[in-house]
Order: structure tokens, then C-alpha cells, then sequence
């Protein structure tokens, strides 16, 4: 997807500036405020999914992250990855049930948006978030024989038109301050995905993570 590169390509270079910059990476203290953070975690995500829409997975999740802040406010750009293996179905007048499973697994979220900090603390910031995410699932492979090529073409169109789906994201979270350029963060989000999604067995998909963000380098106007 043209739009997946594109997120793929803008983590990559966030990923290089500080390199660019390292002079700028000193030992001296930062403050939160015009900061670019880096950031690495990991948490679950958590999906219903199988041909009859009853399989609950509980997924690992790994991920990377840029977030820019201000005072109030911040954007954000992240990718991660859940890994899993399940069942899913789409519609086929051909199968028992009119359902056909399609194997699948992992799926690849790219997430941008916007950070809102309502408390003003030296180090302790909560903070409430929404934003778009592009969902793929890395593989489906639907299962079976089938009556005819008309059907075989039905199917597969319809696995490729279910396998990916752009959701908004509401996200509850809080980051610590524990170093002079480290900061821990706990989050939670929630993306609608039941419509013409392979995992749509419930209305929501759940994230929680948690990990680290790296206060390299002052907001990008300091640096002229």
C-alpha cells in the first residue's frame, strides 16, 4: 500500500536524524516541553476473530515510535507489528454456512496522530490521543476447493479487499519521566475494525503497551 510506505519511509527518517544531529544529543538535562522523543515497546493486542467470529486472540506486540511535543500537545507517528496465527471468514455462497476460512496471521499497524497533555508537570504527563491507523494483515490464505473460477475470484477478491482497513485510534496513556532524556509510558487504544475487516468478530480492537521514550533532541526550530 502506497500509504504504508509512505508512514514506512517517515519512520526512517525520524530514525536517522539524531545521527544527523548527534551533537545535539548531549548529557545536559531536557525538558519535556518542544522535545523529539524516540521510542521502543511492546504490549498485546487484543482482537475477536475465526470463521464464526468467536476466537478471542490476545496477540504480542511490538513496535517503534516518534513523538514531537509542545506544551499541550504532540504528534506522533508509530508502526507495530502483533503476531499471531487464527482463523477468519468471508462470505461464500459455495461453502457450508456460506462462510469460507481464510487463514491468517500478524497484522501491521501504522499509526499517526495527535497527543493532548491537559496537566502540566515537571515529569508525570497523562495525556489522551486520536488519530488514524492503517491495519494489515500480513497474510490470508483462504481454505479449501472451490465450486468454480467465478467463486475461487469471489473469494479472493474479497480476502484482498478484507485483509486491510484505516481506523480511527483513541488512546489513553501517561509517561514518567526517570532520567534526564529517558521516560517511561503505559498506554491503551481502541480502534473500531468490525466492518469488512478479517478481524471482525467484536466491535473494537484493543492495544495496550508500554515501553520507552529517548529525549534526544530539542524541537526542530531550535536546531536553525
Amino acid at each position: 500500500m502506497r500509504i504504508a510506505r509512505t508512514f514506512r519511509l517517515a519512520l526512517a527518517a525520524a530514525a536517522v536524524i539524531p545521527t544527523l544531529a548527534g551533537a545535539q544529543a548531549s548529557n545536559a538535562p531536557r525538558t519535556f516541553n518542544d522535545s523529539w522523543f524516540w521510542g521502543i515497546k511492546g504490549g498485546s493486542t487484543m482482537f475477536t476473530t475465526g470463521a464464526n467470529g468467536d476466537s478471542k486472540v490476545n496477540a504480542a506486540t511490538v513496535g517503534a515510535e516518534w513523538v514531537v511535543t509542545r506544551t499541550r500537545a504532540a504528534v506522533y507517528l508509530s508502526v507495530e507489528q502483533a503476531f499471531f496465527d487464527n482463523t477468519a471468514g468471508v462470505f461464500d455462497a459455495s461453502s457450508a454456512g456460506s462462510v469460507r476460512s481464510v487463514s491468517i496471521s500478524d497484522l501491521r499497524r501504522y499509526n499517526a496522530g495527535v497527543y493532548f497533555f491537559p496537566i502540566k508537570h515537571n515529569t508525570f504527563h497523562p495525556y489522551a490521543g486520536l488519530g488514524l491507523a492503517i491495519n494489515v494483515i500480513q497474510n490470508a490464505e483462504p481454505q479449501g476447493t472451490y465450486s468454480s473460477a467465478a467463486s475461487q475470484d469471489s473469494v479472493f477478491s474479497a480476502v484482498n479487499d478484507q485483509s486491510s482497513k484505516v481506523s480511527a485510534v483513541f488512546t489513553l496513556g501517561a509517561q514518567a519521566q526517570v532520567a534526564s532524556r529517558i521516560s517511561v509510558f503505559v498506554q491503551g487504544s481502541s480502534m473500531p475494525t468490525r466492518r469488512n475487516f478479517l478481524i471482525n468478530g467484536a466491535a473494537n480492537t484493543f492495544v495496550v503497551e508500554g515501553g520507552l521514550r529517548f529525549n534526544l533532541l530539542g524541537a526542530i526550530e531550535k536546531l536553525q
